[in-house]
């Protein structure tokens, strides 16, 4: 079997958050178990030609876009673990400082950026004689992949044979555009209803990668259920629910080499679940990069987004009840400008007890992870969640809400002692996420029920290869929707 994962963001070439994780990690563990697995993504100005050396002369692409056609070309380079990696180049399109947008909002001409990606990939394997069995698509900057498969490809080599597999990583970006693009997209206005791309009165990508695709997946079971519903659905619950034999759950595995405390090259020093002395050495070494105070009191790190979604409305309710308990808080991450300004502020007002680095800074993010006792992740929903996951590889207790894939990988360790690894809480409230906090902290006191739940939560197997599995499964199912009929 033959896949290409197509991403707008791809780890080790560009990343803003776990869709790149997911994507770089995914076609590694395809190859591991057989599955002949190359990736696709733009080529950005952060992609760094250094490391990543092409290995000849870009193939040249032409790509129609509405009346006209925009020059681009597909380099390859090598992404590790036997994966080949495509990048599509235009430099008007890609050579800039950030991949969506400022933190001022989108860039505006989104739209024909990853339409522009979407058709050249189309294009690509139509001009150089490719065959994939799959195309894996991810979120809606690849959502016209499938549509382009099923419409304006659908009569040309190789993709009346091509299964393509539509994975959402977060419904709540959606791609939504106004409706005069449609010819550029090189789509017919009978695509524009209803029951195709039309959304009030906009193009939504994601609903025609939702529509066109041959089988749907999201990243945890909770969450394949949750989207479904008004509070979670954005509007596309019912499509969702129209398409539910074809939806599936697969929870995100992690990459072991990247996220593993006992061979971590960014942590000050490495541990175990049979030596934990190592996480102390962490511990004083994350306080020390954040400019705290040295002391014995736990540290509550947290890394992300700072958006709403991610819950840090309730953080910056909480801010001054944080700061007054026996805790230090360490937070990483870059956003809105609200919530940056407002983590900022509380840093200030607080300096010996909450520390804020707004950035995007792989390295500290490990030091984070293996030097924090606890992980804060109350996030509004939760497609999956990748960092509750390594916080529990690496012992770090994670305290998160009951939603998404945090409902299907943290187990409450006050509702269930035998099973707990981490601190839950279900309704999005500030109250719900101090007495969470609180509990956790008082865990904390009796160090031998603390060690219990940190080398439980050690103890999970997160690793890709069931993950890979599954997807292969999927990528059968696929297949046979697309295989001729009699």
């Amino acid at each position: 079997m033959k896949v290409l994962v197509a991403s707008s963001e791809i780890v080790p070439f560009a990343k803003t958050g776990g869709l790149a994780d997911v994507c770089g990690a995914l076609p590694k563990a395809l190859r591991r178990i057989g599955v002949e697995a190359d990736c696709v993504l733009p080529l950005y100005r952060c992609v760094d030609r250094t490391r990543f050396p092409f290995s000849g002369p870009g193939v040249a692409v032409p790509v129609p876009l509405g009346n006209r056609e925009e020059q681009g070309s597909v380099e390859e380079t090598d992404a590790g673990g036997g994966v080949r990696a495509f990048l599509v180049r235009n430099d008007r399109y890609f050579d800039r400082e950030f991949l969506y947008g400022t933190r001022d909002g989108d860039y505006v001409d989104n739209s024909e950026r990853f339409t522009f990606f979407c058709r050249a990939v189309m294009e690509w394997i139509a001009l150089s004689g490719r065959r994939y069995d799959i195309i894996h698509c991810n979120d809606w900057q690849t959502a016209l992949l499938p549509v382009y498969v099923k419409t304006l490809y659908a009569d040309r080599e190789p993709f009346p044979r091509t299964g393509t597999v539509f994975t959402v990583h977060n419904l709540g970006y959606q791609g939504l555009f106004w409706n005069h693009d449609l010819p550029m997209m090189g789509l017919g206005w009978e695509l524009f209803t209803p029951r195709g791309l039309e959304f009030y009165g906009k193009i939504n990508l994601m609903k025609g990668g939702l529509l066109y695709a041959d089988i749907l997946s999201t990243v945890s079971d909770t969450y394949s259920r949750e989207i479904q519903t008004p509070e979670y659905g954005y509007g596309l619950e019912g499509v969702l629910y129209d398409r539910r034999e074809d939806l599936y759950g697969i929870v995100n595995g992690i990459d072991d080499e990247e996220w593993h405390p006992a061979a971590d090259r960014w942590i000050a020093a490495n541990y175990s679940a049979n030596d934990l002395s190592g996480k102390a050495v962490c511990r004083r070494d994350l306080i020390s990069v954040f400019g705290l105070p040295k002391g014995d009191e736990p540290v509550l790190g947290l890394i992300g987004r700072l958006t709403g979604q991610k819950g840090f409305d309730l953080v910056e309710r909480i801010g001054e009840w944080l700061a007054e308990q026996p805790l230090r808080v360490v937070i990483l991450g870059s956003g809105e400008r609200k919530h940056e300004e407002a983590m900022e502020k509380l840093g200030r007002k607080y300096p010996d007890r909450i520390a804020i680095r707004v950035a995007y800074d792989n390295a500290l993010a490990h030091k984070i992870e293996a030097g924090s006792d606890m992980y804060l992740m109350p996030s509004r929903y939760e497609p999956c969640g990748l960092n509750q996951i390594y916080s529990l590889k690496y012992g770090t207790v994670p305290i998160v809400r009951e939603t998404g894939g945090l409902a299907d990988t943290v187990v409450d360790a006050d509702e269930n002692p035998a099973a707990g690894t981490g601190f839950t809480f279900r309704r999005f409230e500030a109250e719900e996420l101090k007495g969470a906090v609180a509990r956790a902290l008082a865990a904390y006191a009796d160090r031998s029920r603390w060690d219990a739940i940190v080398r439980r939560g050690m103890a999970l197997d997160f690793s890709w290869e069931a993950s890979a599995r599954a997807y292969v499964d999927l990528y059968g199912k696929a297949l046979r929707k697309r295989a001729p009929k009699g």
